[in-house]
């Protein structure tokens, strides 16, 4: 009767055959040993079979090997025939190979019933078979093998798992096979290990108790035989197993500190020490492993740093942290060496330069040492050989490059500014040139050089008054046309006309008609006395001008918070008035007005009254000398005591009249000026000269200048000579500033467009009331936008604005960048500006005056006209050019009160720029504001997703281990070793594609920092660029 799977027996021997045919002379004649000993032969007999052909002798293996199955077959027929066998003692070593080589053999090839009835008590037999192994030599290292192959075969169903895994030291007897002496027994060992890890949680606690008692009873590191196995480069396929079980390991701990752990572990027992080499090793199925271990590392690094993004608010405070990392190190072995550190940062010197480049490079060894880039610990044992990386050194030539384009982009300004500056004194230069041909062309150049007035013609500064006839431009709100017939009254031509008529400058106030009961009409066909006598609040028809229509009336659904601006009326609008081309309806969009109507609904509340500040000005007292009485003796005495001291009162006349030497300097000039007696006093002493010894010292220097005729004025021009560029620069920078600061508002386009949406917003939150309907509104309402607070009372009208030129015009954001000269301008005092001209005008008057007076030198080394002549040309063609560039400064102003509708006698030109300053400033806080608002929101959001995305991944996890082995389903599943060990080959047991993402590049040093800085206020995110430099493993 034929035995069941013969069809198996034959194919088995002609495996065999195959792997006899390809062993080499050595191994043949060992195996052909090993047969002749299992033969029990005398050596007479032996000896001839032994000098047999190679051939003869494989042929003999074969024969001998196909007769061990069949006598197995004969002796071995059911699960308990093997469990009897192997019970029984003193079998011999041949005996129990072959015994346990069928048994892999029926373990395989029976059904899974056969593997059922061989049961828990044939699983305890193998094993220990197998543990017997282990108190044997070299001659059981086949049986050793079998046996875990044997295990392989119970394993390859779930039922078999179940009871190998109930099995209290199965895994741990398995493990003890982790030899790298025995590359073939150790690569099976691995891999049933790698297998079972994928399983289930408890499957992978089990693998590393039985790994770290394996470890324990040898008295090494758990992991190092498997890290020793990764270094046989003469077993390729041990290599490729040791790196499977190490990825399976470490991948499937569900804790991220675990795995991190784990693979600290495995690297400190030597694996960092090979990777670089592992990494140049050509094996395909050794870098697609290699490659998983990297990626699961990189992925780990990535997860751990995000967890500091939700701490570093909470530890950016110095105390905090010493007492964290204190309660940590305390009554514990590391505590020593934490007291060293900080005995050692005490020797660092006191040295307010020095000691902060010692704490960053401290700083960027301890980034390096704590968080390699690799995510993994250092190798605590090179202490020898640690290196600071040079990366700090790359950093200060990186910063040194920033400083170094930083004052590029300085004096690229400072040129810039000198540009404008250039040519606003061209163009002032070229009006003046202008004038002075169309003066000459007309005959009518006045004597005395250049003057064209005492003081700057368009004051801007003074009082109204009531003369206005004279100028040709009266008031900024008159329009455009020609005037009304010139009468003489301030208010009211004939009858007021309609209110929407283009009119005379009187700004009559919508409805009413000006003196008491109007009389007929002067122009017009609308019945004006009907209207007239009209209440003020009937508006009937109104023609508005410039082709105005009216605005659109907006239908909100509750109250709203009012927009507390002063509407600007049409007719106070010109042709050129930036209002009269608003369209700010087209920026509308339900988004906007939806928002604004839900952040600004209006709720009870006292309304603000703006605080007022009293500017007071404080004047400077000026001492007026009156007569040489004592007072002004000892005035003259201190004088000559300090600064004139060992000077003979003889060398000061002489430098005065060569007005050169050290008597020329503003303080001496300015002493001399303000002690001097009164010219009357020193003609007194000019009687006394000839008792010049009795006088006392003040006296006597005052005899010995009075001798220079015209003194004061003399010394008063000089002055003027010395503090002339002074003068110009105090003033000339404030002229080109306030002159670009006008052309830049004026021609802002992003500018015009934010004033445009702010009348929108303001428009539908006035919906309905009297300030609704706006053209415009002045532009100090600008400063207000930041005291209209919504109805959570946590962000402002400033905020919306903001958030809306963020969402819909992003371009508009830049709008700074246009009105660059603003903050200079808004510093600008044009009453200084004015009054300084007008001190250089009588100056260089007064000098030419002296100049005429002072034809005839008054001695030898009087060079009063050869010094002072050239000074007062030139210091009159400047004052020109710069009286020339106020009143185009001047003009412009007067074109920005007319393009936005206000009075600029009321509205000074510091007022109007600080009030934009104001607003860009403010505009700049509520964006930063709101940028840390969506980064805490950001940083909430990322929390979330990570606490959502750790469940995720513990569920796919979860799933594709039930992928592999169901290990709850209700029916026995079969071929399971088989599946886990093809998933452990082919890396598709490690797949983690929800968290495949690209690594970015970290940055280090001075910009890491500012990343870190910002992230407070920003950034409380770190990143990109979180915990510093890190090493590249």
């Amino acid at each position: 009767m034929p035995r069941p799977h013969s069809g198996d027996d034959i194919n088995e021997i002609e495996q065999q055959r195959c792997i006899i045919e390809r062993m080499d002379e050595e191994t043949v004649n060992d195996k052909f040993e090993e047969m002749l000993a299992n033969m029990n032969l005398t050596e007479e007999k032996k000896e001839p079979l032994r000098q047999q052909s190679e051939s003869k002798k494989k042929e003999m293996l074969v024969l001998h090997y196909k007769g061990s199955i069949q006598e197995n077959r004969s002796k071995f027929d059911k699960p308990a025939d093997y469990i009897q066998y192997l019970a029984q003692p003193d079998l011999s070593v041949n005996k129990i190979y072959n015994c346990i080589e069928s048994l892999r053999i029926a373990l395989t090839n029976n059904p899974l019933s056969w593997v059922q009835e061989f049961g828990t008590k044939g699983l305890k037999q193998v094993l220990a078979t197998l543990n017997e192994c282990y108190r044997n030599d070299n001659r059981y290292e086949r049986i050793q093998y079998e046996c875990i192959r044997c295990l392989k075969a119970i394993m390859n169903n779930t039922v078999g798992i179940k009871e190998m895994l109930a099995h209290h030291e199965a895994l741990t007897i398995v493990a003890r096979s982790l030899e790298p002496t025995k590359p073939s027994v150790m690569s099976e060992a691995v891999k049933l290990l790698g297998a079972v890890c994928l399983i289930s949680i408890d499957s992978h606690k089990k693998v590393l108790d039985a790994v770290t008692m394996n470890g324990e009873f040898k008295g090494r590191e758990r992991f190092l035989p498997i890290v020793q196995g990764l270094m046989n480069k003469k077993n390729e396929n041990l290599r490729v197993v040791c790196l499977q079980l190490i990825n399976s390991i470490i991948s499937s701990a569900e804790d991220l500190d675990f795995r991190l752990h784990l693979r600290n572990e495995v690297m400190r027992v030597g694996l960092a020490d090979i990777l670089e080499m592992l990494e140049k090793d050509e094996s395909e199925d050794l870098a697609t492993h290699l490659k998983i271990f990297n990626d699961h590392k990189e992925e780990d690094y990535e997860e751990f740093v995000q967890r500091f993004d939700n701490v570093r608010l909470e530890l950016d405070d110095v105390n905090d942290c010493f007492e964290v990392v204190k309660n940590m190190v305390m009554d514990t072995s590391a505590e020593p060496y934490f007291l060293s550190i900080l005995q050692h940062l005490l020797f660092i010197r006191d040295d307010a330069l020095v000691r902060p480049a010692y704490y960053k490079l401290i700083e960027e060894c301890i980034s390096q040492i704590v968080l390699h880039r690799s995510g993994c610990d250092p190798d605590f044992s090179a202490t020898k050989r640690f290196q600071i990386d040079v990366q700090p050194l790359i950093d200060i030539l990186v910063e040194k490059s920033r400083a170094e384009e930083e004052r590029r982009l300085v004096e690229v300004m400072q040129k810039l500014e000198e540009a404008i500056a250039s040519r606003q004194e061209a163009e002032a230069k070229l009006q003046h040139a202008e004038n002075k041909i169309k003066e000459l062309e007309q005959g009518t150049e006045k004597p005395g050089g250049f003057r064209t007035a005492v003081c700057p013609p368009p004051p801007p500064m003074p009082e109204m008054g009531s003369k206005l006839p004279p100028p040709p431009p009266p008031l900024p709100g008159g329009g455009g046309p020609p005037p009304p017939p010139p009468m003489s009254g301030m208010m009211c031509p004939p009858p007021p006309p309609m209110p929407g008529l283009k009119g005379p400058p009187p700004p009559p106030m919508p409805g009413i008609g000006g003196p008491p009961p109007p009389p007929m009409p002067g122009m017009g066909p609308l019945l004006p006395p009907i209207m007239g006598a009209l209440s003020p609040s009937s508006p009937m028809i109104q023609v508005l001008p410039h082709g105005l229509k009216p605005k659109k009336k907006w239908e909100v659904d509750g109250p709203l918070k009012r927009a507390n601006w002063k509407a600007i009326l049409p007719h106070r609008m010109t042709e050129k008035s930036f209002w009269t081309r608003v369209q700010e309806d087209k920026l509308a969009s339900p988004e906007i007005l939806d928002g604004l109507a839900q952040k600004f609904a209006s709720k009870p509340s006292g309304k603000k009254i703006d605080d007022v500040v009293d500017k007071s000005a404080s004047t400077k007292k000026v001492k007026d000398l009156k007569v040489l009485d004592n007072k002004a003796a000892q005035n003259i005495s201190i004088l000559l005591g300090g600064t004139l001291k060992h000077m003979p009162y003889v060398e000061v006349k002489r430098c005065l009249f060569r007005c050169e030497g050290p008597v020329i300097s503003d303080n001496i000039l300015q002493g001399l000026i303000q002690y001097l007696p009164p010219p009357d006093q020193l003609s007194k002493l000019q009687m006394y000269k000839d008792q010049y010894d009795d006088l006392t010292e003040a006296e006597q220097f005052c005899v010995t200048i009075s001798t220079i005729k015209r003194l004061l004025p003399r010394l008063r021009s000089l002055s003027f000579m010395l503090r002339y560029e002074e003068l110009i620069q105090d003033i000339k920078p404030d002229i080109v500033a306030a002159t670009a600061a006008c052309e830049e508002v004026k021609s802002s386009k992003k500018f015009a467009r934010i004033l445009e949406l702010i009348l929108l917003l303001g428009n539908y939150m006035n919906s309905g009331s009297k300030n609704g309907q706006a053209f415009g509104f002045e532009i100090s309402f600008l400063t207000k936008l930041t005291s209209t607070k919504d109805v959570d009372n946590k962000q402002t009208l400033m905020h919306y604005l903001v958030d809306t030129i963020e969402r819909k015009f992003p371009e508009c954001l830049s709008f700074i960048e246009e009105i660059a000269h603003v903050d200079r301008a808004s510093r600008v005092s044009l009453e200084n500006v004015q009054r300084t001209l007008c001190q250089m005008e009588t100056n260089i008057r007064n000098l030419e005056q002296d100049l005429t007076n002072a034809k005839v030198p008054q001695c030898d080394e009087d060079l009063f006209i050869d010094v002072m002549k050239p000074f007062a040309k030139k210091a009159r063609e400047s004052y020109e050019v710069l009286q020339n560039m106020f009143k185009n400064m001047d003009t412009l102003y007067t074109d920005i009160s007319e393009f936005f509708s206000f009075d600029k006698q009321k509205y000074t030109i510091e007022e109007f720029f600080g009030d934009i300053k104001t607003f860009k400033d403010d505009f700049l806080q509520s964006q930063k504001e709101i940028i840390k608002l969506k980064e805490g929101e950001e940083k909430q959001r990322r929390t979330r997703e990570a606490r959502e995305k750790a469940e995720a991944e513990k569920a796919a996890r979860a799933a594709r281990k039930r992928a592999l082995v169901d290990m709850n389903a209700h029916e026995t599943q079969e071929g399971v070793m088989d599946s886990l060990m093809e998933a452990l080959q082919t890396g598709s047991a490690f797949s983690r594609p929800d968290q495949r993402r690209k690594r970015q590049t970290r940055v280090a040093g001075a910009e890491r920092r500012a990343q870190l800085n910002r992230s407070r206020s920003r950034t409380g995110l770190v990143g990109t660029g979180l915990l510093g430099r890190e090493l590249s493993t």
